[in-house]
């Protein structure tokens, strides 16, 4: 996801009692829309379903405004179980992952907009969960981890991370600001930091990986599954090992609001039929990036 993962699961900063009232007062009718248990998204005829925008593989527009990716196969497939359209909403990430919660989910945006019915893309973390008790999160579909992929005409076959070590003159390319960049920065007491690329977007990082400047190349499995799909490049792939403090591993799934349960339910049940018929893992394989279930 764009922007540290780390920093998207860090707690909200605290707002204080005067700040939570008068944003419980103030903000609260800034989603003109009610969330929606099943039946009237039934009613209505429409699921609206919020999606992270510049996301890819798993969302971003196209330049005739069109929402693609997995996310959003995901969620009109989910949609036609549910017997309804989807009305897919691509939106950026906030700062926090509690913040697209809120803002997206239970209270609606502070500019003004709707809420959506479904945030897809929600990391299922023990914390936020607890935390974030006026939605219901659940639903998870997708087991994302982050990996290094390495050219073995460059480095060997052998190689490792200790190939971007002080002294050596290879590069490995990152997205700045994750978890991924503050790992490389500061893992072997620091020795890589000087070989450590970072870029503003991962498809920057991978661009300049697939041109040469760099022989490493670092990120969620999708990212560069989706960036190097097609390319005829000698590659291996490794799991270096995060300290505890660093997340390098996670289930991915949906939010909904507290009170349309009912809607998660039948949305998990859409997701099984999904997952059974094998629908599900074509979905990701038409954007090239290899299934894995939730763990």
């Amino acid at each position: 996801m764009s922007g540290s993962l780390r920093a998207r699961l860090a707690r909200c900063r605290g707002w204080g009692l005067l700040a939570a009232a008068l944003l419980s007062l103030g903000f609260a009718a800034a989603g003109s829309a009610q969330a929606r248990p099943l039946d009237e998204v039934r009613e209505a005829g429409s699921l609206r379903v919020v999606v992270y925008t510049d996301f890819k593989p798993f969302a971003w527009e196209t330049e005739d405004g069109k929402v693609v990716g997995i996310d959003a196969d995901i969620a009109r497939a989910i949609a036609q179980k549910l017997g309804v359209k989807a009305d897919i909403i691509a939106r950026a990430a906030g700062e926090e992952v509690d913040d697209d919660i809120r803002s997206n989910i239970w209270q609606g945006p502070r500019t003004g907009g709707v809420k959506g019915d479904v945030l897809m893309h929600v990391p299922m973390d023990r914390e936020l969960i607890a935390r974030n008790n006026l939605a219901a999160i659940s639903n998870a579909y997708y087991h994302e981890h982050v990996i290094l992929a390495l050219k073995t005409d460059v480095l060997g076959a052998d190689a490792s991370l200790d190939a971007f070590a002080d002294g050596k003159s290879n590069k490995v390319a990152c997205q700045f600001a994750t978890s991924t960049h503050y790992f490389l920065a500061f893992t072997r007491d620091g020795k890589l930091r000087n070989n450590v690329s970072p870029f503003a977007k991962f498809e920057s990082a991978a661009e300049n990986f697939l041109e040469g400047g760099s022989a490493g190349l670092m990120g969620r499995r999708a990212q560069i599954e989706d960036a190097l799909h097609g390319k005829d490049l000698r590659l291996q792939f490794s799991e270096p090992e995060f300290p505890e403090t660093l997340r390098s591993k996670w289930n991915v799934g949906m939010a909904v609001s507290e009170d349309s349960r009912d809607l998660s339910y039948a949305i998990g049940g859409a997701l099984r039929e999904m997952k059974s018929s094998g629908e599900l893992e074509r979905i990701f394989e038409k954007y090239g990036v290899s299934y894995v279930a939730p763990k």
